[in-house]
């Protein structure tokens, strides 16, 4: 590249996100500031630490529902279907108690 130009990207950069320091320990930066924010969205510096233990719940999820489906298809998909309703009502209760305040 010459001198003085600037680089053209083709995708633009996003804005960081807003990011403050810890000072807390691993476990209590992740719940001091909540597991999915700091897993989606970093909002400390231990997101990728949370990342890695979402990433290890969900497979822990997605294998129990493959072993069960390889038991019982039915029970499969109820257990699916109830991780599914859980995590629903627990979205609406947390989005209920972000409109009351």
């Amino acid at each position: 590249m010459a001198k003085g130009q600037r680089s053209i990207e083709r995708i633009p950069r996003r804005e960081p996100p807003e990011f403050h320091q810890s000072e807390a320990s691993m476990i209590e930066g992740v719940i001091e500031d909540g597991f999915l924010n700091v897993a989606l969205d970093d909002a400390n510096q231990y997101g990728p630490h949370a990342m890695i233990m979402l990433l290890g719940l969900v497979s822990i999820l997605t294998g129990l529902v493959l072993g069960l489906a390889m038991i019982n298809p039915i029970i499969a998909a109820v257990v699916t279907a109830g991780i599914i309703g859980i995590s629903f009502i627990g979205f609406m209760r947390r989005k209920r108690k972000v409109r009351k305040v």
